[in-house]
């Protein structure tokens, strides 16, 4: 009597072979999946006052050092309920301007940044204006008037609930 062998399946029949090329065959489709991703999406912009030279970035901070010259500084009063800020300046400008821009950089996300307009409260060197949404996480400011003639930043950390904040020409 002859023994008989068992049949043996076709190759992509076989359990050991899809064990070995799944992760394989997975490890492509991700790879696929994230090259488009990282062509398609775009980086993000830095938002503050640097230009290139040659092969290095350079940061122009002559707008921070008019501020100093005109011995500008502020007080911020974050209200993060309400959403009420409230921007006090002291310094020597010729004219106080009728409205600050205030941007709140957020240090890693650039959907997360917004203006916010302050408006002049008559007969004072005061400000006020009001947030989209509630703060959350460490923010850049950048407070500059119309004319872009100087300018004031500082970085605020949590939590802003009913806070003040120093804003001197320095960014300390």
């Amino acid at each position: 009597m002859s023994k008989q062998n068992p049949a043996v399946a076709p190759w992509y029949k076989q359990p050991w072979l899809w064990f070995i090329l799944a992760p394989l065959i997975a490890v492509f489709i991700y790879g696929t999946f994230f090259l488009y991703l990282s062509i398609i999406t775009a980086d993000g912009l830095v938002k503050d006052d640097y230009y290139k030279v040659a092969r290095g970035f350079e940061r122009d901070s002559s707008k921070t050092l008019a501020a100093a010259d005109l011995g500008i500084k502020g007080t911020l009063t974050v209200d993060n309920l309400t959403g009420d800020l409230v921007l006090q300046l002291t310094g020597q400008p010729q004219q106080w301007p009728e409205q600050i821009t205030m941007e709140l950089i957020h240090p890693t996300h650039q959907q997360y940044d917004y203006p916010v307009t302050l408006r002049q409260i008559p007969g004072s060197h005061a400000y006020r204006g009001s947030l989209r949404s509630a703060l959350q996480g460490k923010r850049y400011l950048v407070i500059t008037p119309q004319d872009q003639s100087w300018s004031l930043r500082s970085e605020i950390l949590p939590p802003f609930d009913q806070r003040t904040f120093q804003i001197n020409p320095t960014g300390n």
